[in-house]
């Protein structure tokens, strides 16, 4: 197969309300290489997702994130399912976008442990940001947020829904540091 060269796939894993009317894909392009420049090892399938529910909330992750405070997200299988949109996988770099759709930072999943919402736990919530680390933050947090994401699916959350919690480290943001 020489001569042939592979592109990577990039699929947009955004759901919820959002600020973004519509994405930079020059920008998120740019970013992208400037990250695979240094990390050569990221050039590979990847997914964009959006974070936070309001420019503040979104700027709070993105720091718990790049400070290591925060080491996993957690996505619901089912809204995958729904829209096509792939799980997390060991290695699959992730690209996050502020409430306004910038490109912020990428991570890379470092494992998928799936549980079910009613068995989370501090052992769980631990791994987000310091603020939302209570599971009696946490979960009603969850439950809200989820459910209004669900209602277009005509589900909500139950104690028995899969729950994706991937495990990750910051691996590349603009700021230098990485």
């Amino acid at each position: 197969m020489s001569g042939l060269v592979r592109r990577t796939q990039r699929s947009f894993a955004i759901v919820g309300d959002t600020a973004i009317s519509e994405i930079d894909h020059l920008a998120l392009d740019a970013f992208w290489q400037r990250a695979i420049k240094q990390h050569p090892e990221l050039d590979r399938d990847h997914t964009v997702r959006w974070i936070g529910i309001d420019q503040n909330s979104s700027e709070l992750i993105i720091d718990y994130i790049k400070s290591g405070e925060k080491t996993a997200t957690f996505t619901l299988p089912w809204v995958n399912q729904a829209e096509g949109y792939p799980d997390g996988h060991l290695g699959l770099p992730i690209i996050l976008l502020s409430y306004f759709g910038a490109p912020e930072l990428i991570v890379q999943v470092t494992s998928v442990e799936p549980v079910t919402f009613g068995d989370i736990d501090d052992r769980v919530t631990r791994l987000d940001g310091p603020p939302v680390r209570d599971p009696e933050i946490w979960i009603p947090l969850h439950t809200e947020y989820w459910n209004g994401i669900l209602a277009n699916y005509n589900r909500e959350v139950t104690p028995e829904m899969p729950v994706l919690v991937e495990h990750f480290t910051p691996v590349y943001y603009d700021d230098g540091r990485k």
